[in-house]
């Protein structure tokens, strides 16, 4: 198990150091109860070349993940948010109210994303196994389909 950096909150100056499972779990809960799709970035601290975006939809139970190490990036593989929403479509996670586009197709339940986060903590930042994965591609606009 490593230690990580989570970046989330825009009214601090530093990121939130998460030593324990249950910290971790303190830091998804908080963002949980926030209003919209929020991003959490995750870093293990001596490794920055390994993060987990961890995106957290409370309102609806979903969310999304982006895995990044080295030159490899990939999304979560799940599903659309709504019947009639196209996977070419992006959705929008904020990251301390900056976008960030996802893929139409990458939400899944927020239990998975908890567990991703805690697997990427506990195997010190490896691409976690909890879920489908799509490579990063380019997208079209968000809230556009081409």
């Amino acid at each position: 198990m490593v230690e990580l950096e989570a970046w989330y909150d825009v009214d601090h100056d530093g990121p939130t150091i998460v030593r324990t499972p249950a910290e971790l779990d303190a830091v998804v809960d908080v963002v949980t109860g926030w209003e919209g799709r929020i991003l959490v970035d995750l870093y293990v601290i001596g490794n920055p070349a390994r993060g987990l975006n961890v995106g957290i939809h409370g309102q609806t139970g979903r969310g999304a993940l982006y895995y990044a190490a080295g030159h490899d990036e990939w999304f979560s593989k799940g599903t659309a948010p709504s019947p009639g929403w196209s996977p070419d479509e992006t959705l929008l996670y904020y990251y301390m109210n900056n976008d960030t586009e996802f893929p139409g197709d990458c939400e899944i339940p927020l239990e998975a994303v908890r567990r991703a986060a805690h697997e990427f903590m506990a195997t010190g930042g490896e691409r976690p196994t909890v879920t489908d994965w799509q490579p990063r591609t380019p997208m079209p606009p968000a809230g556009s389909a081409e």
